[in-house]
């Protein structure tokens, strides 16, 4: 029962394809994004936006290789991306304050991450002499694990920090001004619009700042623009063609008299 979980990632990975587990974890980032919106409304959203973006900046270190792809790709746009999406939703049901709101959650959330897990990093490792009880040496293996994990280079987290709050305000704003301009219709041109553009924002501004401005070794700029901006950007628009139909599912799945109607945004 203890290796449940790991035989289980064993599994899928001797099993499935990595196109097959990017759709899989497509849907169940749909389902739920939906069913936190239907049962808890904006806050549900703001917990999976904040548990999104947490889990995607985990999720970046790990690599995979696509079957018509060459190369590797890093894992974490599937998620990442979702949160374009869930800031779309509370902009087209809460309105722009409460999207903006998210936006602000977020950030914090990921300075909050950082700080608590180097303070914990911080303690003093329990010295392993003698025979040490297999906890312990459970322990240190876990405490190495851990310092991989959330030691980020200052120059990635400075640079992520600043793609993520220049994107994110980038979509809720196109998103409320298209909204506006078209009085309420057009719903699948706002969200695709909007998600695309600060799409590419995202990728290009942090790919510059990260491999680029602050890096001691700059990458070229055309391997720059081929292996971080464009492969990225193709995933994501495929992505955002995906979301569009749960953008109208979405008023299923709330109530009408708790969505917004101000086209004054």
């Amino acid at each position: 029962m203890d290796n449940y979980i790991y035989n289980s990632a064993i599994w899928l990975q001797l099993h499935a394809s990595a196109e097959g587990l990017t759709l899989l974890t497509f849907l169940f980032c749909s389902f739920a994004i939906l069913a936190l919106l239907r049962f808890y409304g904006a806050m549900g959203l703001y917990v999976y936006n904040a548990l999104a973006l947490v889990v995607a900046n985990i999720q970046v270190l790990r690599f995979t290789v696509y079957e018509n792809y060459d190369g590797p790709v890093a894992l974490g746009t599937v998620l990442f991306t979702t949160t374009f999406f869930v800031n779309d939703l509370l902009s087209e049901h809460y309105g722009r304050e409460t999207a903006a709101k998210c936006v602000n959650l977020g950030f914090w959330v990921q300075i909050l991450m950082v700080i608590w897990m180097l303070l914990t990093l911080a303690h003093p490792v329990v010295p392993l002499t003698g025979n040490p009880e297999p906890s312990l040496l459970e322990a240190q293996l876990s405490y190495e694990a851990m310092m991989q994990l959330f030691t980020p280079s200052l120059r990635i987290l400075t640079a992520s920090l600043i793609a993520y709050w220049c994107s994110q305000w980038l979509d809720v704003l196109i998103f409320a001004k298209l909204r506006v301009a078209t009085q309420g219709r057009y719903l699948w041109l706002r969200q695709n619009v909007s998600m695309i553009i600060a799409g590419f924002m995202d990728t290009a501004l942090f790919s510059i700042l990260a491999w680029r401005w602050f890096s001691e070794t700059p990458v070229a700029w055309y391997e720059l623009w081929m292996a971080y901006v464009v492969s990225a950007q193709v995933i994501r628009l495929l992505l955002n063609l995906a979301a569009t139909p749960l953008m109208y599912l979405s008023y299923r799945c709330i109530s009408p008299s708790s969505s917004v109607k101000v086209l004054t945004q």
